[in-house]
Parts: structure tokens; sequence; C-alpha cells
């Protein structure tokens, strides 16, 4: 019996110390039984405890139990056999049962485990503070500028040291939350997951926001209900580049092993450009390759794709004369006239902008009309869901080709035969009446696009140029701003800061590097009425400075608008007579012999 009381007594005298280090077992683990990761790495134990028996009884069954000994009579024994329960359990809350009958009580005893005690400090947030930081996360990932687990764990810290919260000691040593933490977090918050981000270009976070893409919309719209156009009528042209190196696929091999290697033909690919066109029904006319050299040939198509067509130049892009040959190939298979005509949507690319381009789609009732700058990667049907297979199913008939002919260097002239293995896969019905749809161009959705699709743009504030006379006010982009939650739109004006914590930020912008540039005392602030704090008061959303030039040069900024109109023609013509002239100069002072 000594050793009992002097257990005894050491646990009372423990009850002094810090939460880490007095912490019975079942406060550690949660209703399920699952160890709290917060305190493993104290305790040594598991991140997730796995109970071994199933002891216990839900309230129920219990009851039903006491109300067959009650009631009918029953002796404890034979009716705590029949529902597999303790005879002392089931006596002991008989007899309290009786009790508060004979009290007249109208609640019934408490039976089972009540599960763990709330332990102070491991979990600092309550429901709407953890709402709100999960918000705040969720904002800055739609913005482009998401944050990583440790931006996340220092955030957690300074947003429980501003609030007055009790945290675990190792939060204040490393000035940041524990990784138990950010794992919970996760598990508490199902709309929050850890993604590995695709790099989009600052161009295209400037460009796609509402004022491009309305206007874009209000153009087509115009053109479908001048021409009553229907899907059929609708054509989608886009090129992608083929390369003659491939990104191995997946592979089994040996567990454990380091490094695994998958044979490519070079170091460096060559590139062939394709170009294809395909319309809102499905369809799609053959491709145009585009080869990297000087003359053409025609094997060069050989085993390609059945009626394709192909061209050649030195650097193997897409340039004015090629893309003329491809609408006359364009031509020859839709077969469009003045009297039905058709819809051919298209990027800004200097080729498709090619005078003599835009005369014969004039005169064979081709109506142009191009994207905004910089957002194909949401208007452009076959980048959302043609291309991205097209290239995964590249890669699957290139491995086939080296696994084919081992030893061998894949050329420019086997890309066709690639090509046609692959396009069948990717160019469907299914993927291209799917790239329509999710882009609002047939069914036509204006409104395709959720706000949180725009938030990029929130960074800059960038306007397009036919809509800088509008109000500040009623600017789209300053709505969404509005539309974000109450508690994350704070003003840094708002914010009450001490002294013994200095917090540097910038009322009319924030940069990236200088949000998080912060001093934090060893005495938390108390949270009062009058304090306003939120994750962003804390660390701001990004926001760029808007620098005016005044002598701006350059090329002019691109915009939707419809190429064969006779306004939109004119201009280009201009341009391209001036360009036509300054390409006779520059031939002239590069033919002059120099004066000896």
């Amino acid at each position: 019996m000594v050793p009992n009381k002097n257990r005894a007594q050491k646990q009372n005298d423990s009850t002094d110390q810090p939460i880490e280090n007095n912490v019975p077992l079942d406060d550690i683990l949660d209703d399920s039984g699952i160890a709290d990761n917060s305190l493993c790495e104290t305790f040594n134990m598991p991140r997730h405890y796995i109970r071994k028996t199933n002891r216990g009884f839900t309230a129920e069954l219990i009851k039903a139990a006491a109300d067959e000994v009650i009631i009918e009579n029953k002796s404890v024994r034979s009716t705590a056999k029949k529902y597999n329960l303790c005879h002392v359990s089931l006596s002991r809350y008989v007899a309290k049962f009786k009790t508060s009958m004979n009290n007249d009580e109208v609640s019934i005893p408490n039976v089972g485990y009540k599960g763990p005690k709330p332990i102070q400090g491991l979990h600092p947030f309550s429901v709407d503070q953890e709402q709100i930081l999960s918000q705040y996360i969720k904002n800055s990932a739609d913005m482009y500028f998401g944050l990583t687990p440790r931006d996340i764990k220092q955030l957690a810290y300074q947003f429980a040291h501003k609030l007055g919260l009790k945290y675990p000691e190792v939060w204040g040593k490393n000035l940041m939350a524990g990784p138990d933490w950010f794992t919970k977090i996760l598990k508490r918050n199902s709309s929050l997951s850890l993604r590995q981000p695709e790099a989009t270009s600052l161009s295209r976070a400037m460009n796609f926001n509402k004022a491009n893409v309305n206007l874009f919309m209000d153009k087509f719209q115009q053109v479908l209900l001048k021409y009553k156009f229907e899907a059929q009528h609708i054509y989608i042209i886009d090129e992608t580049g083929v390369t003659t190196v491939q990104t191995p696929s997946k592979v089994v091999a040996t567990k454990g092993k380091k490094q695994i290697g998958a044979i490519t033909s070079a170091e460096r690919g060559v590139l062939v450009t394709m170009c294809i066109a395909v319309n809102g029904t499905g369809c799609a006319i053959p491709p145009m390759f585009v080869f990297p050299r000087v003359k053409f040939h025609q094997n060069f198509l050989r085993g390609g794709p059945a009626g394709c067509v192909g061209t050649a130049n030195k650097s193997g892009w897409m340039q004015g004369p090629e893309f003329l040959t491809f609408m006359e190939h364009f031509l020859n298979h839709v077969r469009p006239s003045l009297e039905k005509k058709v819809l051919v949507l298209l990027d800004n690319h200097e080729s498709h902008l090619y005078l003599p381009v835009i005369d014969f789609c004039k005169d064979n009732g081709i109506v142009l009309l191009s994207f905004p700058p910089h957002c194909s990667h949401k208007l452009q049907p076959l980048d959302r869901s043609v291309y991205g297979p097209f290239k995964k199913f590249v890669n699957r008939e290139m491995d086939q080709w080296m696994t084919m002919h081992p030893g061998s260097r894949m050329t420019i002239y086997d890309i066709p035969q690639i090509v046609a293995g692959a396009l069948p896969d990717a160019v469907s019905p299914r993927n291209i009446m799917g790239g329509f749809k999710v882009s609002g161009i047939w069914p036509f959705d204006r409104n395709i696009f959720r706000e949180d699709e725009f938030a990029p743009s929130l960074v800059t504030d960038v306007d397009d140029l036919e809509t800088n006379q509008i109000n500040q006010d009623t600017h789209p982009e300053k709505e969404l701003f509005n539309s974000l939650e109450p508690e994350l739109r704070i003003s840094p004006n708002q914010i009450d800061v001490s002294s013994n914590v200095a917090i540097q930020v910038s009322n009319d912008n924030c940069s990236n590097s200088t949000i998080l540039n912060q001093t934090l005392a060893d005495n938390p602030i108390p949270s009062t009425s009058s304090n306003v704090i939120s994750p962003e008061s804390i660390r701001p959303y990004p926001k760029a400075v808007r620098e005016q030039k005044l002598n701006k040069k350059g090329r002019q900024k691109g915009k939707s608008a419809v190429l064969t109109d006779t306004p939109e023609k004119n201009e280009i013509e201009k341009k391209f007579k001036a360009k036509a002239v300054k390409r006779n100069i520059f031939e002239q002072n590069k033919n002059r012999k120099p004066k000896l």
C-alpha cells in the first residue's frame, strides 16, 4: 500500500507544474481515442493512438437494462448478462436512478466516459477565431499569394499573442505554432489542404480582371446576336509546341532507391509548332505543323494525322505567312462564305494580326474576335481542356517510341507520327465541349467565373484601356474586396498598436517582403472591446504600388476586338504599313556600304 500512497502523493504534488508536464493520459485522448498531437512529443507517445479495448456503454443501453430491473423486477445479474454489462455498474446505476426518482429529479444520472477534459492552452483559438484564420488563408491563396506552412504557423502565434490567448510555451520559444497544431487545424478544417501551386505570370494575374472579361463578353455577345451564330459556327484556333524530349511517366521501381532514370533522346529538345481548330460541337480539323527548317518538304509529315498539312521557317514558331497558310487550310475544311459566316476566336499573337490574314478572312466570311491579352488560361477552351491531356498522351507515345527504338534518337520528323497516336484521345468531343463550357463560350455564360477567380487582380487593380474613366467607387474589383469577410477587410488605421508591438504597415501598399516584420514582447496584449484584431491586421494582403510613367514607350497594350471590323482592320493596316517602312529603312541601312 505504500507505493500507491507515494504515487498519489506524487500526483498531488505535481498539480502546480505547467500544463506540458502534468497532463493525465485521459486528457491527451480525444473522443475517438486518438492522441492529441500537441503533447505527443512531450510524453513520447505515438501521434495516432488507437484504443485497444471496447470498454464502456451508451446511456440508452444501460437505461434499457435499468428499466427491466426496476419495472419488470428482473435480477441485476441476469439483466447485466443479457446486455453484456458489468453487474456492479448496472447495480450502481439502478440505485442512482431510484434516488433521482424519489427526489423528483427530471435528469437521469450520467453514465459512461465523459471524454477528455479541455486542456488550457492546447487549442488557443475559439471556433470563430479559427474560422477567421481559415478564411484569411483561403483568400490569400485565391490572390495567388498563398501561405506556406511556416507562414501559417508564424501567423497563428502572432494572432494568438495579439489576442492575449494562452498557448504552449514552445510557441513562444520558436515564435511560431508547432507542427502538431498545423496538422490538427487541417483536420478540423476540411476545406484546407496543402497544395502545389501552378506558376502564373504576373501579366496573367494582372490582366484577368472583370473589366477585361466583361469587355470580351460584350463583344462576343454582340457578334452572336448580329450573325446568329450557333455552336457549329464558333471555332477556336490556338497553337502549342511539341518537343523531341518527353517528360517521362511514372514507373514502378525498387522502394528506397534514391534515383530512378528514364531514357530521353537528348538533353534539350527541338520544338515543332502544331496549330489546330475546333468548334463548339466537338469537331476538329486536321492540324498543321510548323517545322524549324528553311524549306518544307512533304516527307516531313510521314505517319502524321490524316489530312494534316505543314510548313516551315527558321524558328519553328508560328508567324504571319504560316498562319495565312493555316487559314487557307481552315477554309478548305470549313467552307465558310459571305452568306454563311463563321466565328473564329483567337489570341492577340502577332501572327494572328497579320494584315493579309485579316483581308483573307474578311473576303471569305470569317469573323475574327480576339481574346483579351494574357487571359487564355481562363478563356481559351483548348488551354482549359484539350492541350493538358494532349501533352500527357504525347509523353505516353514518346515513351513507347523510345521503348520500340532503343538506341535511336527522336527527331522532328517523328513528331507527326507521335501526334497521330495522341491526338484522337485528347481532341475528343467530350474534352472540346467541356472546354467551351468552362470558359463560358458555349453555352454562352458571361457570369461563368466566380468572384474569387478575379482575386489575383486585386493586388494591382489594373484597369482596362477602355475603362480608365470608371469611378473608383464603382470599380468592379473594389466590389470583390468589399465582398470579403468583414474581419478580413480591416484597414491598418484600425489597429491598436501599443509600445511593445512594432508592426511596419503602409497605408497605401504593403509588399510581401515587409509584411512580417514584427517584434513581440514577452507579455501579450490583452484583448479589449476597442481593439480590432484580425489576421489581416497582422499580415495585410499584398498591394502593388501604381507607378505613373510620364514618357511611356514600348508596345501598346492589346485588347479584345473584332479584327475583321472596318475600324479595327484600318488600325491594323496602319500599324502594318508603319512596320513595313521601318523594315525598309533597316534593310537599306544594312545593305549600305561603309565609307572608306
